[in-house]
């Protein structure tokens, strides 16, 4: 799947992103956040083949704090 990965730092937060685009019609996963982005959280995030502004407004408009 092509998309982009948008880190929420804690698994709460990735489980209602994913949720929320799933529910809008995305395809979306949880991945574990390696490498250069340790240190936002707890190390999860919301991979999807939504476009970023299109995930982060439907991200604001249902509560769901990200990075």
């Amino acid at each position: 799947m092509k998309g982009v990965f948008i880190p929420t730092g804690t698994v709460t937060y990735a489980i209602k992103g994913r949720n929320v685009l799933r529910e809008n019609g995305y395809n979306a996963e949880i991945r574990r956040i390696t490498g250069d982005l340790q240190g936002v959280g707890c190390g999860y995030g919301v991979f999807t083949n939504a476009d970023l502004e299109t995930a982060k407004r439907i991200f604001r408009l249902n509560g769901v704090k990200y990075k």
